[in-house]
């Protein structure tokens, strides 16, 4: 898990570097990097340093600090994407809470015996005065900041395109998971201090809960950008594929009008490794595919996209004679005109283009 929040963490640090001046980017990122720190604290071997280099204790104390800290910064994502005045300043408000649990925290590691600081929440640790409040602190503060975060995440579902919805809805139930594991984990001190008997069972179904909340959270938010960053290599793939069946409607016309292709800027070093190169050559070749159409429109006697797309062998052979004449020098007498009608994309302009050079290839 610890991987897979590091993963997302550079991603959005990618994505913050694009748009440094977004601060809903800035939220999201403080969020994911508390989650990947938090985890990272949880770690044995990082706890164990954590607690040498300071006092005993404070690994846990960091992790607990860092994840308040992300659910804060999430809960503030929200309301700062709220619409009307002074959502800033509403969002604000969310640090009092935020500062009152970190000094709970430290206030009840203090007084906890340093031998049971760095222990978990069990039957040998629940009945001792400081790490009880310790744990029921922040287990407040957790289920407060998860079922406000649920309820704006489901606010926002019907004001949201489909894959956020999708995301939205994921990181929702990911985060009522882990809603519910902190509130099975705050019954299990509440009732062991109320005299009741400790309840294990509430720890054992309350860890995989946040475990799977957690994980759910991670889905939802990285889903979006997962999706769309798919959806970007399977455009790049498509139009990579195109440039490449375009060739030989792109040589014929060249061949005839070597004045057609564009002139290219110096290529930098690894500029043929990068995802945009794919998309400018293959624009630039439609586009004096165009171009040659325009100067070749004088030979043809018909028109040639609509038979394209219905006959591209037909349409095929008369680019072919067009050609001819134009090679033999013949005067038709005609004016030059676009031969592709005028279309809302580009991508509705090359669909008659590829018939006729697969055909012309066939």
């Amino acid at each position: 898990m610890t991987v897979l929040f590091g993963a997302a963490l550079g991603w959005r640090i990618h994505q913050l570097q694009r748009a440094p001046r977004r601060l809903p980017l800035w939220a999201v990122t403080v969020t994911v990097a508390g989650v990947f720190g938090s985890s990272l604290c949880q770690q044995k071997v990082v706890a164990d340093a954590l607690d040498e280099l300071s006092v005993p204790g404070a690994g846990r104390l960091l992790n607990n600090v860092l994840l308040t800290i992300a659910l804060c910064s999430l809960l503030v994502f929200f309301r700062g994407s709220a619409q009307g005045p002074g959502k800033y300043r509403r969002a604000a408000w969310e640090l009092i809470p935020l500062g009152a649990v970190i000094v709970l925290m430290c206030v009840a590691l203090a007084i906890t015996p340093p031998d049971v600081r760095g222990l978990s929440l069990g039957p040998d640790v629940v009945h001792v005065p400081g790490a009880a409040l310790f744990y029921l602190g922040a287990g407040l503060y957790l289920i407060y900041g998860l079922i406000a975060c649920v309820v704006w995440i489901f606010r926002y579902l019907r004001t949201t395109d489909r894959q956020l919805r999708i995301g939205l809805r994921i990181g929702g139930y990911g985060l009522a998971l882990a809603a519910a594991g902190s509130v099975l984990r705050a019954l299990y001190v509440v009732i062991a201090w109320a005299g009741g008997p400790t309840l294990p069972v509430l720890l054992t179904i309350a860890v995989p809960l946040v475990i799977l909340g957690i994980v759910g959270f991670l889905v939802g938010i990285s889903y979006p950008g997962v999706h769309a960053r798919v959806a970007a290599l399977r455009r790049r793939r498509r139009h990579g594929r195109y440039y490449r069946e375009l060739n030989p409607l792109w040589t014929l016309l060249a061949a005839a009008y070597p004045n057609i292709v564009l002139r290219a800027a110096p290529a930098k070093p690894l500029e043929s490794l990068r995802p945009r190169n794919v998309h400018r050559r293959y624009y630039r070749r439609v586009i004096e595919i165009r171009d040659g159409l325009v100067q070749l429109s004088p030979y043809l006697g018909s028109d040639l996209a609509s038979v394209a797309e219905v006959d591209a062998a037909s349409a095929a052979a008369e680019l072919k004679s067009a050609l001819g004449k134009q090679a033999a020098g013949e005067d038709t007498g005609r004016q030059a005109h676009l031969v592709l009608p005028a279309a809302n994309d580009i991508e509705a302009d090359v669909r008659p283009l590829l018939a006729l050079s697969r055909a012309i290839d066939a």
